[in-house]
C-alpha cells in the first residue's frame, strides 16, 4: 500500500520564523490554507492508497476528513521529527511505501506527489528543500528506515543517517515540496511567484500584509 504521512502542527502555534512580518491570526489563516492546498493537491492524486493526517489540531483534523482521508491523532505533541519517526514505524507493517511530506507546501501539484511514488526506487529517497539544506520530503520502502532529525542542515544529516544504516539514499528535487514558506524571504518569494490558484494566494490577497518585508 502507497501511503502519503501529512503531519500537521497546531495552527495557533505554526510559522514562528514569520513572527517579525506576521502577527498571530495572520500566521494561523496562513498554515491553515497552506494546508488546504495540500489536502487539495493530495485529493487529486492517483498513486497513493492511503492519505495519513497526523496530528492534535481539531480544525485540521475537520479538514483532513471532509476529503476522506485518514486521521491519527497525536495525543503528545512532541515535535514534527517525532511525529514522523512515529508513525512511520506504525504504518510500514501495511505499507509498500510511506511519503512522509510538510503541510506548508502551497506550490504542490497532484502529479508530483504520484510521481516521487512511482519513482522512488531505494530505501530511502530523499527530497531537499530549494536552498538543498533542509529535508521536505522523504520516501520510505520498508523496511528500509532511518530515525529523521528535521532542523538546520538536516539533509546532510539524513543522508549520513542513510550512510551508516547501511542505505543508499537517493535524492529527487521536486519544486512543489522544495518551496515551503517558513521565513519573510519565502513569503517574499511566493509574492512574486505564485501560484494564482492557490488557497494561499487568495489568503494573502485579501491581508493587509507587509509585502515589502
Amino acid at each position: 500500500m502507497k501511503t502519503v504521512l501529512l503531519p500537521v502542527k497546531d495552527f495557533r502555534n505554526a510559522k514562528q520564523r514569520l513572527s517579525s512580518v506576521l502577527d498571530a491570526d495572520s500566521r494561523l489563516g496562513l498554515a491553515r490554507s497552506m494546508l488546504a492546498d495540500v489536502l487539495s493537491a493530495l485529493a487529486r492524486t492517483h498513486v497513493p492508497d492511503r492519505v495519513v493526517i497526523f496530528t492534535a489540531e481539531d480544525e485540521a483534523v475537520r479538514m483532513a476528513r471532509s476529503f476522506g482521508f485518514d486521521v491519527e491523532i497525536e495525543n503528545s505533541v512532541e515535535g514534527h521529527s517525532a511525529a514522523v519517526n512515529r508513525m512511520v514505524v506504525q504504518l510500514s507493517a501495511g505499507a509498500s511505501r510511506i511519503l512522509s511530506i510538510a503541510s506548508d507546501l502551497p506550490k504542490l501539484s497532484p502529479s508530483e506527489v504520484d510521481f516521487v511514488l512511482d519513482a522512488a526506487s531505494e530505501p530511502i529517497t530523499l527530497i531537499p528543500s530549494r536552498d538543498g539544506t533542509g529535508t521536505n520530503g522523504v520516501v520510505f520502502i520498508p523496511p528500509g528506515r532511518i530515525t529523521m532529525e528535521y532542523g538546520e542542515g538536516s539533509f546532510s544529516r539524513h543522508m549520513s543517517k542513510a550512510a551508516a544504516a547501511g542505505h543508499h539514499a537517493a535524492i529527487l528535487n521536486v519544486p512543489g515540496i522544495a518551496f515551503d514558506i517558513d521565513t519573510p524571504e519565502d513569503l517574499r518569494e511566493f509574492r512574486d511567484d505564485p501560484r494564482k490558484d492557490s488557497e494561499t494566494w487568495r489568503y494573502l490577497l485579501n491581508q493587509s500584509l507587509p509585502w515589502k518585508v
